[in-house]
């Protein structure tokens, strides 16, 4: 399995994914969050940070610009952190995005629930949904 075990090496790696994938324009603001007994919470939001995340998500999501949330399986899920797990190798950055990943996916298969991707284009985007708008609330 690749690793990228250097800053270097990580964006080597996003540029790699950003450039090989069509029409990708980089959110204002992203992340993961779980729907349940009708409402959806966000452990972790992403304003203007972590790009690598954000086009590895995008890849599994099939999503490329705009402001737009998905409905996430638990393959799916499970293929967006297989895809960021060689960031691990490097050990002077933190990981939150992948941490958080492996807990909502552990949280999602004992308690049940949906995990949602949320990517915002411009902060000043009408909110698309109901998941959307709890991330913007999340992230005010």
């Amino acid at each position: 399995m690749e690793q990228w075990s250097t800053r270097e090496e990580i964006n080597a790696a996003r540029e790699r994914l950003e450039s090989g994938h069509e029409g990708w324009r980089r959110p204002a603001a992203y992340a993961v969050g779980v729907h349940r007994d009708g409402a959806t919470a966000f452990g972790l939001t992403n304003v203007g940070t972590s790009p690598l995340p954000a086009v590895v998500l995008a890849v599994e999501c099939g999503h490329t610009s705009g402001t737009a949330t998905y409905e996430l399986t638990p393959d799916r899920l499970g293929a967006a952190i297989e895809a960021l797990s060689p960031a691990e190798a490097c050990t002077e950055l933190q990981h939150p995005n992948l941490v958080e990943w492996k807990r909502l996916a552990a949280e999602t298969g004992e308690r049940g629930g949906q995990p949602v991707a949320v990517f915002v284009a411009d902060l000043e985007d009408t909110p698309v949904d109901q998941h959307d708008r709890a991330f913007r609330e999340a992230i005010a």
